[in-house]
C-alpha cells in the first residue's frame, strides 16, 4: 500500500496532485460513507503539505478550542510518522471549522498534546467545496517536525508512514473511514501497523 506524494523545489510548482480516496469503511454499520478525499505534496527543504476535503449532509461542528474532541464533529484526520527511525506519529484531526486536535506518541495510550512540547504550530485553513463540502489545507514546516523531534528534519526524497481519515463520533450517522484499509475490530485510527507508505517523488 503507497501513496506517491510530489516532491517540488518550490510550493508554486504543484500541480497534477494524485488524489487519495479516504474509502474504506472496515466498520460500516449504518452505510454512512461521505465521499472523502486527501491530496499530499512537499516543498523539499520546507515541509509537507496536504488537503482533505469531504461532501456530507448533515456537518456537525460543535467544538470551538483547540484540542478540544474534534472526532466526536464530522471530522477529517491526517496521521504521519514523519521521521524515519522514530516511532512516534503525530495526528492532526480537524472540523470544519478548522479547529484542531494534534498529539504525538506511539499509539493511543500514550498521546501528549503538540503544544506541551513545542510552541510552533502547523498552518491549517478551512475550505469549502460547496454547500455540502468541506475541508482544510495544512502545511507542516520542516521547523515545527524539528522542534518537536528534536532534531534537524529536512524533507527530501524518501519513504514514510502515515493514513488519512474521515469520522465522526456524535454525527447523526456515526462513520470511520479510511484511505488505507485498518483491520481490526472495532474503529481505531491509532493503529501504525496499518499505516500505509507515503513516498515522496520529485516528479
Amino acid at each position: 500500500m503507497e501513496y506517491i506524494a510530489p516532491l517540488f523545489e518550490k510550493c508554486e510548482d504543484a500541480k497534477d496532485l494524485p488524489v487519495a480516496a479516504i474509502d474504506s469503511y472496515t466498520w460500516d454499520e449504518n452505510g454512512c460513507r461521505p465521499e472523502s478525499y486527501a491530496v499530499l505534496f512537499a516543498v523539499e527543504n520546507e515541509g509537507i503539505h496536504a488537503r482533505l476535503w469531504s461532501f456530507e449532509e448533515n456537518i456537525r461542528c460543535e467544538c470551538t478550542k483547540r484540542d478540544d474532541p474534534v472526532y466526536t464533529d464530522s471530522c477529517l484526520e491526517l496521521f504521519l510518522l514523519p521521521v524515519v527511525g522514530d516511532e512516534r506519529y503525530i495526528n492532526f484531526e480537524v472540523n470544519k471549522n478548522g479547529i484542531y486536535l494534534s498529539q504525538i506518541g506511539t499509539c493511543r495510550s500514550d498521546r501528549v498534546f503538540i503544544k506541551e512540547l513545542t510552541d510552533l504550530e502547523p498552518e491549517i485553513a478551512p475550505i469549502t467545496v460547496d454547500e455540502n463540502g468541506w475541508g482544510y489545507e495544512i502545511f507542516i514546516p520542516d521547523s515545527f517536525i524539528s522542534s518537536l523531534y528534536g532534531i534537524e528534519h529536512h524533507t527530501k526524497e524518501r519513504s514514510i508512514k502515515g493514513n488519512f481519515y474521515k469520522c465522526g463520533d456524535e454525527t447523526a450517522l456515526p462513520h470511520y473511514g479510511s484511505h488505507f484499509p485498518v483491520r481490526t475490530e472495532n474503529p481505531d485510527f491509532h493503529r501504525p501497523e496499518f499505516f500505509g507508505d507515503i513516498i515522496f517523488r520529485k516528479m
